[in-house]
């Protein structure tokens, strides 16, 4: 595809607006994807967010001049779009600690059983693919609660031996969550999950 300058696109707006945003699409698309999934790591979700930009950009198309450079432009509202995401993972954060945290008689609200719902169905089937060591050691601290000292004393094992199968497990939970596209779910993950070593 041939690059068309900005300002040419700026001013086929004035004309033809759904011709220079078809321009600006074809030609600024992929470098916002590419930058789009540096930020969050996951296809679907960054497509969403380019595709929310270019949204934002048809709206403001008609008051941009014929000076404005329209990657940054673009860019800059990606960030936003960007910004906006990780707010609304750190909102169902929150939820999730505030669910972890409350007395097991305590009633939570349908929001917080699905987001604890949400959390635990991602944990169960990360700890099902667990090599059975690892699988039996994470099981052994957070369903029973018991100390690393017990567990190694259970198993015949290292004290370190534990830590670092422990260690491995919350690995593969924080990848698993990557994956997932919410980041900012592992502290909620691992505090529900009772990994904290100590």
């Amino acid at each position: 595809m041939v690059h068309v300058p900005d300002d040419e696109i700026l001013s086929i707006s004035n004309t033809d607006r759904h011709r220079a945003f078809e321009l600006a699409f074809q030609q600024y698309w992929q470098p916002l994807f590419t930058q789009a999934y540096k930020k969050v790591q996951q296809e679907d979700i960054a497509k969403d967010l380019v595709q929310e930009t270019f949204v934002a950009f048809w709206h403001n198309l008609e008051q941009l001049t014929a000076e404005t450079k329209l990657l940054p432009y673009l860019y800059g509202i990606l960030r936003n779009k960007v910004l906006q995401h990780y707010e609304k993972s750190e909102v169902r954060l929150r939820y999730a600690m505030k669910v972890a945290s409350q007395p097991e008689h305590a009633a939570p609200s349908g929001f917080h059983l699905l987001v604890n719902k949400e959390l635990q169905g991602i944990l169960d089937d990360e700890v099902a693919s667990m090599p059975e060591r690892m699988r039996t050691i994470y099981l052994l601290r957070k369903d029973q609660q018991l100390s690393i000292k017990d567990i190694a004393t259970q198993l015949s094992l290292s004290g370190q031996t534990i830590k670092n199968q422990l260690n491995a497990a919350t690995n593969r939970l924080k990848e698993r969550i990557r994956r997932y596209g919410a980041p900012l779910l592992v502290a909620g993950l691992l505090l529900l999950a009772g990994l904290a070593l100590q």
